[in-house]
């Protein structure tokens, strides 16, 4: 824990009364990362079939099935696609992320009492722009707020400074929408507005004008405005009864960089 005097001392720029200081914080590359563990995967034998979707799945003499079909079948006509392939493997894993329950709800035999409700909780990012270098050196994290962490700053790789991201709780449609991930990302640049007083409370000097719109993402939470943030949510046979099915529900941030130990937790418990 840092006094108020010794932050600003570390980082000029910042204004704050105390601070805790992370050593190890970090960003990752996330482009990347997810490239090097394709690779690792493949080379590994795994195989990928991309533009494929699960259209539904059913248990039968104590194996998943899965028929699956092209996604551009399924975008032209959502429902009444006939499956293109059956597949039986021993274990199935949903990780659909913004669309685990609606895939969900498509395994006959899973009971929705175990499938928890969706909640989408857009966050937008503003990029700073006109500053002949980064006010920051390290990542600076406000007090969490309901449904995020706060309107934080990052620094990425090659030096862009970034604001964000911040919480709007939004609607989806229909499960469909939510599977075949129809969300809007794009960022409203009158959003600036409800970042600069928000900035502003630990980086005063932050001009006029300078914010631009940056990127957006999505949280696939499991709970909604006024409640009680909720943990991961991992099942298996031994909670939802369904055998060689594991779900995996409101795995937002920092669900990425937990990815690796979910993994391993997964393969420890079910492999």
């Amino acid at each position: 824990m840092l006094e108020g005097f010794e932050a600003m001392r570390m980082e000029p720029e910042l204004r704050c009364v105390k601070a805790l200081l992370s050593p190890e914080s970090g960003i990752v590359d996330t482009h990347s990362f997810t490239l090097s563990l394709v690779g690792q995967a493949e080379n590994s034998h795994a195989t990928f079939s991309y533009n494929t979707v699960v259209l539904s799945g059913r248990v039968e003499e104590e194996k998943m099935h899965l028929f699956v079909a092209e996604t551009g079948s399924f975008e032209s006509r959502c429902e009444g696609v006939v499956a293109e392939l059956e597949l039986i493997p021993n274990l199935v894993v949903n990780s659909a992320g913004l669309g685990a329950q609606a895939l969900a709800k498509r395994f006959h035999g899973l009971r929705h009492r175990f499938i928890p409700s969706s909640h989408y909780a857009r966050g937008c990012y503003f990029t700073l722009s006109g500053a002949k270098s980064p006010p920051f050196d390290k990542l600076v994290y406000p007090i969490p707020e309901e449904g995020g962490l706060g309107v934080h700053v990052t620094v990425d790789l090659n030096g862009l400074v970034k604001f964000g991201p911040d919480v709007e709780w939004i609607e989806c449609r229909d499960d469909t929408s939510s599977f075949l991930n129809k969300f809007d990302y794009g960022v409203n640049p009158q959003r600036a507005e409800r970042f600069y007083p928000e900035i502003r409370k630990y980086y005063p000097d932050l001009k006029d004008g300078s914010l631009e719109p940056g990127c957006s993402g999505i949280r696939p939470k499991i709970t909604g405005p006024g409640q009680k943030a909720a943990d991961f949510i991992i099942q298996g046979e031994e909670t939802h009864g369904v055998p060689g099915l594991v779900t995996l529900f409101g795995i937002e941030s920092p669900g990425l960089t937990s990815s690796l130990a979910i993994a391993e937790h997964l393969a420890n418990k079910f492999l």
